[in-house]
């Protein structure tokens, strides 16, 4: 055999070998990204419940100056704690997103604070009760939004 046809025969070799390593890093990233996406689903699952027990307990440690809603449908429920205390009027919303897997937040003030602040959404199963937490501090944060400034959403 010569050596051009050495030469093709080894690339052939080289390239059926590489497209077998193609091939098993993407079924090994399929995997990966069907778990996550299971591991996603169950979170968002369940995080209505557990939002809600902590903004809850914030309506009662807050001793009157903060009152919550919540409203839910069609794989969405919608949280909404309000201060009700020294101006500026404000609100944090947070939305879980079930069919989509995500949590969103934003800041709702009066219109002549500024315009409402929308954090970009977080998939459900990277979202953790300290970021809601931090949110919450930030919404009673009377020194930040006395001064006029709209702080970001920490997620």
């Amino acid at each position: 055999m010569s050596d051009f046809a050495c030469g093709i025969r080894r690339s052939v070799q080289a390239s059926r070998e590489v497209a077998k390593q193609q091939q098993v890093a993407r079924r090994r990233h399929d995997e990966e990204e069907t778990a996550r996406q299971k591991q996603n689903q169950l979170r968002v699952a369940e995080l209505p419940e557990l939002i809600w027990g902590r903004i809850r307990d914030a309506e009662d440690a807050g001793d009157g100056a903060l009152k919550v809603e919540r409203t839910g449908g069609a794989g969405r429920t919608t949280f909404q704690l309000s201060w009700r205390e020294t101006p500026p009027e404000r609100a944090l919303q947070i939305v879980v997103d079930e069919v989509q897997g995500v949590i969103q937040a934003s800041w709702v003030v009066a219109p002549q604070h500024g315009q409402s602040v929308d954090a970009p959404s977080v998939e459900a199963a990277r979202f953790d009760l300290a970021q809601l937490e931090a949110a919450i501090e930030l919404l009673i944060d009377q020194r930040r939004w006395g001064r006029g400034v709209i702080p970001m959403i920490p997620w």
